[in-house]
Formats: C-alpha cells, sequence, structure tokens
C-alpha cells in the first residue's frame, strides 16, 4: 500500500484545513522557516500524524511535547473547539485508477473515534483491521503496531535511535517474530507462540522467585527434608499420647470421655477462679488488720475534732464517739473479710467433691483424669495440632515448587521444540540464509554508495539472542547513523519488491537532519529509484546546503511549512486559500 493523500478537517464547520497529495520516490514535509524557531511550524506533528492514523495511541501527543510533558494550548484548543480529525487515502498503486484504496480516519479530539472506509470501530480493531490492509494478516499476529514501526519511525512517545529496536519493552521473542516475518523467515504463528512461551517461562520463573522470596524458602530439597523432620516428630508425639491414653478405650467411649473432660475443664476454671477470689480477699483482710492495729497520733486526731467542731457548732459527737467509731468501722470490715473467706472457702469445697466425684464416675475409661496427667495430655494435643499444621503448610510448600518445576520444564521443552531447528518450525519463506543473502544483495551496495560503509545484515537462528544485528559498519557519527538507517529501508523495500511480500510501500523518517551533502543526495536518488515512497521532515537551508535545486526541491516537497503557514493553521488548500486560517489565527491570539 501507498499513502496517496493525507487531510486535515475542520468536522464543525467541513472546512478543510489542508490537503497533502503524496508522490513516488522522496516526499519531503520541509521548513522554510528561516527564523531560530524550527520544529514550531508543524513538520515533525505532519509525521505524527501518518504514525497516529497508522494506530498510535496516544492522540494527545499532538499537542503535548513527550519529553517535557508541556502542552501547546493554542494547539490543543483548534483540534478540540473544532473536533479535528485526520484522514489518509492509501492505495495498492498511485498510478492505477481502478486499484483497492481504503480510506482512513482518526478524530483527533478527546473520545473521538477510529473509521475506515466510514465504519467506525473500536482502536484496536482499527489496528487489526490495517494489519490485514497493509500486511494481509488476518489474525493479527504478529500485530499490527509491532511491524509498522519498521516503516513509520516516528514514535508520538519519542523516537529512538536503535533503529533495529522498533519497540518497547519487547521481549527477543517477539522481535523474532517480528523479523522472521518481515525477512519471510518462518510462520508468524509459530514465533508468536515461541514468544508467548518465552513470557509464560518468565512469568512463571518470576512467580516463583516471589513465592520463594514470601514464603522464605530456598530449595525445594530442603524443604522434603523439613517435612520427613516434621511428619516423624508428630508420629513421635501421637504415640506418647497413646502412652497416656488408652486409644481403643478413647475410640469406644469419645462422648463420655469429651463430656467429661468438658466438665472437669469447667469445674477446674471454677476452682482456679474462686481460689483467685480467696487470694483477693485474704489480701483485703489483711489490709484491714494491719488498719486497726494502727493507731493514729491523738494530738493530731483532736486538733482535727477542733476544727470540724469550730465550723460545726451543732455537732453534738464527743471525741471520744469520733475514736468509737472509727474503730467499730475496721471491725466490721474485718469481720466482712472473714465471712467472705469462710463462703469462698465452702464454695471451694463443693466443687472440689464435685470433680473428685466426676473423677470416681469416669474411672473406668478416663485414664488420662485417673492418672493426673491431663495438663500433659493437653501439652501435647496442642504439640500435635501445631505439627499437623505446620506439616500442612509445609505440604503445600512442596507441592507448588513441584508444580512450578514441572510447569518450567514442560515449558523450557516446548521451547525447545519451536527452536530454529525444532520440528515444529515451519520455514514459510525461505531459509535465513537465503533470505539474509537477498537482503544483503540490496543493502551493502545500497550503503556503500550512500555513505562509503559496506555493512552486513546477520540473522542469529538462536532464539536466546536478538534476531538480527549489523556488522562490518565503519564510523560512529550521528550522520552516519542516521544515513545507515535510510540504507536500510530502502534497501528493505527492494527487497520486499522482489519477494511480492505484503507490506508499505511507504518509509517515513525524521531524521535527516544530521545527514550532509553528498549522502543526503545518494539518498534522494536511492528513494527515487525505490519504486516506494520515502516521507522525511528537512529543513530548507539543509536542502539548500546539500546542493538540492529549488525545482527539485518543490518537485519533491509535498507540503512547506513556516511561522506565518503552520501545519494546523490551514492557509491554503492545494494552493487555494482558505477561510479557516484567519478565524484559528484570532482564536489563538
Amino acid at each position: 500500500m501507498f499513502i496517496k493523500t493525507l487531510r486535515i478537517c475542520d468536522t464543525v464547520n467541513g472546512v478543510l484545513m489542508r490537503e497533502v497529495p503524496f508522490h513516488m520516490g522522496a516526499n519531503f514535509v520541509v521548513d522554510t522557516d528561516n527564523s531560530p524557531r524550527h520544529n514550531k511550524v508543524g513538520k515533525t506533528t505532519f509525521l505524527k500524524l501518518i504514525d497516529i492514523l497508522m494506530g498510535a495511541q496516544n492522540k494527545s501527543l499532538i499537542y503535548t511535547d513527550s519529553e517535557t510533558g508541556s502542552v501547546t494550548p493554542e494547539l490543543r484548543k483548534i483540534i478540540t473547539d473544532r473536533r479535528v480529525a485526520a484522514e489518509m487515502t492509501v492505495a495498492k498503486s498511485l498510478t492505477e485508477p481502478h486499484c483497492e484504496t481504503h480510506d482512513l480516519r482518526v478524530d483527533l479530539f478527546p473520545r473521538g473515534g477510529y473509521y475506515i472506509d466510514g465504519e467506525r470501530m473500536s482502536s484496536n480493531a482499527y489496528r487489526a483491521k490495517l494489519d490485514g490492509i497493509f500486511f494481509g494478516i488476518d489474525d493479527n499476529v504478529p500485530t499490527f503496531r509491532q511491524l509498522i514501526n519498521s516503516f513509520v519511525r516516528v514514535s508520538v512517545a519519542g523516537d529512538d535511535d536503535s533503529f533495529l529496536h522498533t519497540l518497547t519493552r519487547a521481549s527477543n521473542a517477539t522481535y523474532r517474530s517480528v523479523y522472521n516475518f518481515l525477512f519471510g523467515i518462518s510462520d508468524p504463528r509459530l514465533d508468536s507462540k515461541l514468544s508467548e512461551l518465552k513470557k509464560e517461562l518468565n512469568h512463571t520463573q518470576e512467580s516463583l522467585r516471589q513465592y520463594k522470596r514470601v514464603t522464605n524458602v530456598t530449595d525445594i530439597d530442603e524443604q522434603r527434608q523439613i517435612l520427613v523432620a516434621l511428619e516423624n516428630e508428630y508420629n513421635r508425639t501421637k504415640s506418647q499420647i497413646s502412652d497416656i491414653f488408652d486409644s481403643e478405650d478413647y475410640k469406644a467411649n469419645r462422648e463420655a470421655i469429651a463430656k467429661a473432660r468438658a466438665e472437669y475443664a469447667r469445674l477446674t476454671d471454677e476452682l482456679n477462679s474462686i481460689n483467685y477470689k480467696i487470694q483477693r480477699n485474704d489480701g483485703n483482710l489483711e489490709s484491714a488488720r494491719a488498719e486497726r492495729s494502727r493507731q493514729a497520733d491523738p494530738g493530731i486526731t483532736r486538733k482535727f475534732y477542733d476544727e470540724v467542731c469550730s465550723l460545726l457548732p451543732s455537732l453534738n459527737r464527743t471525741f471520744d464517739d469520733m475514736v468509737d467509731f472509727n474503730e467499730k468501722l475496721v471491725d466490721n470490715k474485718i469481720s466482712y473479710f472473714k465471712l467472705v473467706g469462710v463462703s469462698l472457702q465452702e464454695q471451694v469445697d463443693a466443687i472440689s467433691a464435685q470433680r473428685d466425684k466426676l473423677l470416681d464416675d469416669n474411672s473406668q475409661f478416663l485414664s488420662l483424669v485417673e492418672t493426673d496427667k491431663i495438663d500433659e495430655y493437653e501439652q501435647l494435643s496442642d504439640t500435635l495440632m501445631r505439627l499437623k499444621q505446620d506439616i500442612g503448610k509445609r505440604a503445600e510448600i512442596v507441592d507448588t515448587l513441584d508444580r512450578y518445576d514441572r510447569d518450567i520444564a514442560r515449558i523450557t521443552d516446548e521451547i525447545g521444540d519451536y527452536s530454529t531447528d525444532g520440528s515444529k518450525r515451519s520455514a514459510k519463506g525461505g531459509d535465513y540464509q537465503t533470505m539474509m543473502s537477498s537482503f544483503n544483495f540490496y543493502f551493502t551496495p545500497l550503503a556503500s554508495e550512500i555513505n562509503g560503509e559496506s555493512p552486513i545484515l546477520v540473522y542469529l537462528p538462536d532464539t536466546e539472542k536478538f534476531p538480527i544485528q549489523i556488522t562490518d559498519i565503519s564510523g560512529t557519527s550521528t550522520g552516519t547513523r542516521k544515513s545507515l538507517i535510510a540504507s536500510f529501508d530502502l534497501a528493505y523495500q527492494s527487497f520486499a519488491a522482489e519477494h511480492h511480500m505484503a507490506v508499505p510501500h511507504f518509509v517515513v523518517h525524521d531524521v535527516v537532519e544530521n545527514i550532509e551533502g553528498d549522502n543526503l543526495r545518494a539518498i534522494i536518488d536511492a528513494a527515487n529509484e525505490s519504486g516506494a515512497q520515502y516521507i522525511v521532515a528537512a529543513l530548507k537551508e539543509k536542502l539548500d546546503s546539500s546542493g538540492i535545486s529549488e525545482a527539485e526541491q518543490a518537485s519533491l516537497s509535498i507540503v512547506q511549512l513556516a511561522e506565518d503557514d503552520r501545519l494546523f493553521d490551514g492557509k491554503s488548500v492545494n494552493g487555494k486559500s482558505n477561510e479557516v486560517a484567519s478565524l484559528l489565527k484570532r482564536e489563538a491570539a
């Protein structure tokens, strides 16, 4: 598919703000401004529009700087108030009048829709359908965004200089699926399965690490040995309980024993409670006796009495009356505590008699009680219960670790089956050596022509490694690397055409600002001969300094932007004035 036109539409007023036709070969988006405000007129934004029409997720980054997070409020207002939409027509051919075409539309305003050929759909469905239109894939494997990043090298979240690494946070298996598809090396469904297996393995291994951390375990063999030791201790404790208690009698009289033990426990608790009360009462009695034995200083007491009498002239009690009253009050307290003590002791005697009778009545089967080993029995029972819980917990840990080991072994075996030489792999295209040789047939001489280098693209069949790499590259300057990207992408277009691959016949770059003179000239010539579209943003001064004539610039430029004619100003549509420009400028002001 080729890009035929791109349009920016004011849907509120039904105004076409800008329409840009594309052609074969080099397509320049030119910043013609001579002021220092480069990158403010919209040339990079134009490329981002293409990316958004190709399903990029975050539409708000059209007016938001991805690095600083700063927003251009005027542009956001234009997009929101005018409900601006971006539209694109793609075609199977730019020369055949009746070839297959599709109209794409993305509403740039918040909660705007996605459309293909007039049909509104979700963003996910939009991308899945694009996968069929551009790559002939009907099951979204690999996904459209995984593939299109090799053709549209302008991410709305920022550019990546490592041009072979086109995805963010992607595994080697995912990259292998992408490049195996692009170079026709294997069935992408099998590569996708391998990617899923790698993800599953990583997830399982990480889950195992987290489980070991939470449970504070390190080794399954250690846990098995701990489990055996716990089981041995459990059996030993159970044997001790059997020595105290006749298990056969216990089984035969379980209900009666349980009832007797419950009653015995109740009586014992009641005795303990009363004994505690006796202890408290004895303490109160001793305090009262001590109070009785203490004699207050008669002089101080007499002085206190005289002070009270002066305040209460009507008081008709003598000093001796007061002393006698206090002594009787203390004596009453002593008598009370003695009576309470007698009552509590009577309760102890009664409950003790009940407990003794309980022991006598149940002596025929309650050997625990007869031998007075209830405390020992209870302690052993608690230990047995704790051991049983520990065994259950440890057995669960061992079982979980076993399950993790089995899952990891299964996934690892399946990954082995999906290795490049495995039985489940299918060379849907050619073998990788043949396909790399075919690509390098175009790549190496093109790179040499552009900047004098002799790179070779190498495929690595080891599934643990990144699938491709470039070797034998001379020089490390930014310009060299940027021109290498152009060599790679233009060579791929020739390679894809030779093998009749269903891929986009265009490349979108924002990279030529660091490419000078003859290198840029060579790239333009290669793009014009490629049979594809090479869509790049450039400064006019860069084109001038590289010796590109005004006539050629005019023929290759698809849109020219300046401070007084920015992308969303909409001053012209195919050279005709647009009345929305003044309206938008007034609103921006």
